[in-house]
């Protein structure tokens, strides 16, 4: 019975979907961030988040930019322009961020229609709902 439990363990993690090519369209378009989950199971809920993710994907490279959603269905946007690239290996589907001299990597979790989930480098889960105007 001890075997039998970690044995099991391992099987459900290994079953564990990951994101494939084909998905990685569903990148593209308006997020908000919902809640954050990190590794100590503490999760911080993200209420009144007056800030949009944009993301666009083009053949594996792309950008994300902050904006601020106003009354008319308009956007604000702000300076905080950030390019990345897509790449799939071992693990699953990987950002990587580079802004100027600082480069930093975030694994997508989960990605269909309506959610994301990004897992960053200090195991940090950020759960994303698709933007609703």
């Amino acid at each position: 019975m001890k075997i039998l439990y970690p044995l099991i363990f391992v099987l459900l993690i290994s079953c564990t979907p990951k994101v494939t090519t084909n998905q990685i369209d569903l990148l593209n378009g308006y997020w908000t961030i919902s809640e954050a989950k990190a590794p100590n199971g503490e999760i911080r809920p993200y209420t009144g988040t007056v800030e949009v993710d944009f993301f666009e994907l083009n053949d594996a490279q792309g950008f994300r930019k902050k904006l601020k959603p106003l009354f008319d269905s308009k956007f604000n946007s702000t300076n905080d322009k950030v390019s990345f690239k897509v790449s799939f290996d071992n693990k699953g589907c990987i950002i990587t961020y580079s802004r100027q001299q600082h480069n930093w990597q975030e694994e997508v979790i989960t990605l269909n229609e309506d959610e994301l989930q990004l897992k960053d480098a200090r195991g940090v889960v950020f759960h994303y709902k698709r933007f609703q105007p």
